[in-house]
């Protein structure tokens, strides 16, 4: 009986062992497609939104047309450098599928024939992800004072 049950456990063994070599020599067979590198440019896809505001932030005050410029600085997105486009008729314009870096900075230029130029700067803030475009922007223009 002893001599049985040696048997039986000894090929127990010899099976599992054989498992076990067949599992680590099936995982070392080298992948004909190369390995994945990171990317060095980790990011987030966000969107920055806002509404231009003449004198000021209230309903009724939207300025349609200004010209918004958005400025990004970074070594590595692909959205990387100027991106332009003109408030609606709510005031609300939308900079759709940029690409932001925890190190790069953004800027926003926001221009109208008759008013102050206004800059606005992601550098302050500290961003580091999508959260400082969560909300919309509130870019307010004060008429220019050589009018």
């Amino acid at each position: 009986m002893i001599n049985r049950c040696f048997k039986f456990r000894t090929i127990v063994f010899i099976l599992v062992c054989l498992f076990l070599v067949g599992c680590y020599t099936g995982t070392q067979i080298p992948s004909p497609t190369p390995s994945h590198t990171p990317d060095p440019c980790t990011g987030w896809w966000c969107s920055v939104k806002g509404i231009v505001y003449a004198g000021t932030v209230e309903p009724g005050n939207e300025l349609e047309g200004a010209i918004i410029t958005l400025n990004q600085s970074s070594f590595c997105s692909p959205t990387s450098g100027q991106q332009e486009t003109v408030s609606g008729s709510n005031g609300k314009f939308e900079f759709s599928e940029l690409f932001f870096h925890d190190t790069d900075g953004i800027w926003i230029e926001v221009a109208y024939e008759g008013y102050e130029m206004t800059q606005w700067d992601t550098k302050p803030l500290g961003c580091l992800h999508c959260d400082c475009f969560v909300m919309p922007l509130e870019i307010l223009l004060q008429v220019a004072h050589d009018q």
